[in-house]
């Protein structure tokens, strides 16, 4: 399987230890510089839509580090069944807002700053991801884009929505990355406010 990689950095600190050793060698699309992800994440899909050279893309936060050393082999298997639009590492069921993780039904693994998530089964369909790690069918690069109403950094899951309204199969695998974040943590009041203005109009717009 052919697997590009795409980053939207605003600390190249931070994606010089995490995420480039992880991927050398691999197609590999930064962006910095974007006014929010949902432009960045856009300009990457934009640039692999229509091109038989890749069969996944992953979009990937700076400060995620992966460290399976079955992640591609991983990918690949899920992506096997042609239902299946995105791949995650962890996500909810259920779910009427951003906040993933408030669904009834979680799924899925991290290791944070924080401690481990055990945050249910490490396998299951869900309706939303967690948005450190966002790995792209060839549908999905083809056919989903990001709604750049929504602004800021901490929104790039909501194109999972998408994917379920179109039929396809939202996934969270059993892959393991180390997310070098504090949980529950906003890095500044202005982000904060972002995240609940997005949450707002994201429940808005899909009537939840």
């Amino acid at each position: 399987m052919k697997i590009a990689y795409g980053v939207c950095v605003g600390s190249w600190e931070r994606f010089h230890r995490y995420v480039e050793p992880r991927v050398a060698g691999r197609p590999l699309t930064v962006m910095h510089g974007q006014p929010s992800i949902t432009v960045a994440y856009n300009q990457i899909l934009d640039a692999y839509r229509g091109r038989d050279d890749t069969d996944a893309l992953v979009l990937l936060h700076e400060d995620l580090e992966i460290i399976d050393p079955d992640f591609e082999a991983k990918v690949g298997w899920e992506l096997e069944c042609p239902d299946v639009a995105l791949v995650g590492v962890a996500g909810g069921r259920g779910v009427t807002s951003l906040a993933w993780w408030e669904a009834p039904q979680r799924f899925g693994h991290q290791l944070t700053d924080s401690g481990l998530l055990e945050l249910g089964p490490r396998r299951g369909d869900v309706d939303s991801l967690e948005g450190s790690l966002l790995v792209f069918s060839r549908w999905a690069i083809d056919n989903l884009s990001y709604d750049e109403r929504m602004t800021g950094f901490h929104c790039c899951d909501e194109i999972c929505i998408r994917a379920v309204r179109a039929g396809k199969a939202v996934v969270v695998a059993d892959i393991d990355t180390h997310h070098h974040t504090v949980v529950g943590a906003f890095k500044s009041e202005a982000a904060r406010t972002e995240w609940f203005a997005n949450d707002k109009f994201y429940r808005e717009r899909e009537q939840l």
